[in-house]
């Protein structure tokens, strides 16, 4: 049976920004609209002590629970605090240390927010963008006002207050973006860690008009920035998530991401209504895609991975099309993120839309770790550099 150890908790079902591209409330999916805006005191119990027994039952010794919505900040901080007290009482019953992170856009971020969640050991993370020309396309309020100004103000208060993000910034990938001006800019924004997501996009919705099949210009973007990163030789430079985790595949370690490897993803999304989910970005599939008729108040974890969408979330990177089993960077890139395989026509059956791009910015980070062994190596080592055209032809 699969092992969940780490909760997505939706906390709040609402947000005060309307970012074009999200997944949540404008991709097509308006079951948030049928759920309550902040998860209910039976729903949080019920979330807490079904994921510790589960956890006791696996022999967890530890369990992740990240807060997220909507905008997790709007439940406020008397919730967060019922939150953590119930749950560390209740998983140190069982021996089990439980830790927390926090994904919010930081514009509610108060010298009262940062010293509670320091006080709770609350890893936060924070939704930016890049520049403001850049965050301010997608990033806006309600009234099309950009968040540029707001978030970074919140970003300085918890910088101020002695955090130093390791949460990091998430950042989706605009191509209009320059790379290097992206990078050199998180620098000056004293960022420590960062990741970089490309955008939700599958087979059905594909995101705005671009040529999956022929062009690369995902990864092109991404080569700029990582060449940027990679020679950077300042002793401070941030760490980026997406590059480390396709290094530490390239040498056969562990990734923790759901996005990329070959592992089980042992995440579950509990709803504020208290449904129990696969990953949300799935809901780019459709309305109520992720709607599995299961919930925490009536349902035990095992029992959710008895449903086909969840089951398939958690074998996703074991479970690949036919061209990915023979793909040479299959064990890296794990046939890539479920939500972008989707079709109308062969459900998850379908490489990653951005299975191209994918292959060549693995490719190229493979060739430059492939030159950092060869510096350290007096004689001929076992690899070879590829092309991407090379890597193309194998399969």
């Amino acid at each position: 049976m699969a092992t969940c150890s780490y909760i997505v908790v939706k906390v709040a079902s609402r947000c005060n920004l309307n970012c074009t591209y999200c997944y949540m409330y404008n991709l097509g999916d308006m079951s948030y609209k049928g759920q309550p805006k902040v998860m209910s005191d039976e729903v949080v119990h019920a979330t807490v002590q079904k994921a510790a027994m589960h956890a006791h039952s696996k022999g967890l010794k530890k369990f992740y629970m990240s807060f997220h919505g909507g905008e997790p900040l709007l439940a406020g901080i008397d919730f967060f605090r019922a939150f953590t007290t119930f749950a560390r009482d209740t998983f140190s019953s069982y021996g089990i240390e439980v830790r927390f992170t926090m994904q919010t856009n930081g514009i509610l971020l108060t010298q009262e927010w940062c010293d509670f969640l320091d006080e709770q050991k609350i890893t936060v993370g924070i939704s930016l963008d890049g520049d403001e020309a850049t965050n301010d396309r997608n990033r806006v309020y309600h009234n099309g006002k950009g968040s540029y100004q707001d978030v970074v103000r919140g970003i300085r208060t918890l910088q101020n207050s002695g955090h130093h993000l390791n949460g990091g910034i998430l950042t989706v990938v605009n191509l209009e973006a320059d790379p290097v001006a992206l990078y050199q800019h998180y620098k000056q924004l004293d960022i420590l860690y960062l990741d970089l997501l490309l955008p939700d996009s599958n087979y059905v919705s594909p995101y705005q008009q671009y040529e999956w099949t022929t062009k690369t210009d995902y990864a092109d973007w991404l080569i700029r920035f990582y060449d940027a990163w990679y020679f950077d030789e300042n002793e401070y430079k941030p760490n980026v998530r997406l590059f480390e985790n396709i290094s530490h595949g390239i040498v056969g370690n562990y990734q923790s991401s759901d996005f990329l490897g070959n592992h089980e993803n042992q995440v579950l999304v509990v709803e504020t209504d208290g449904n129990i989910e696969p990953v949300d970005v799935l809901k780019i599939c459709g309305d109520g895609f992720t709607k599995q008729g299961v919930n925490i108040r009536t349902h035990d974890i095992e029992e959710a991975f008895e449903k086909d969408l969840i089951k398939l979330y958690n074998q996703s990177h074991l479970t690949l099309h036919q061209k990915c089993q023979r793909c040479p960077v299959k064990d890296i890139c794990g046939g890539g993120y479920l939500p972008h395989r989707y079709s109308a026509d062969n459900g998850f059956d379908n490489p990653s839309i951005y299975c191209r791009d994918l292959m060549k910015i693995i490719n190229h980070i493979r060739n430059r770790v492939i030159d950092k062994i060869a510096s350290y190596m007096n004689g001929p080592i076992p690899y070879e550099q590829l092309s991407f055209e090379e890597l193309e032809e194998c399969f």
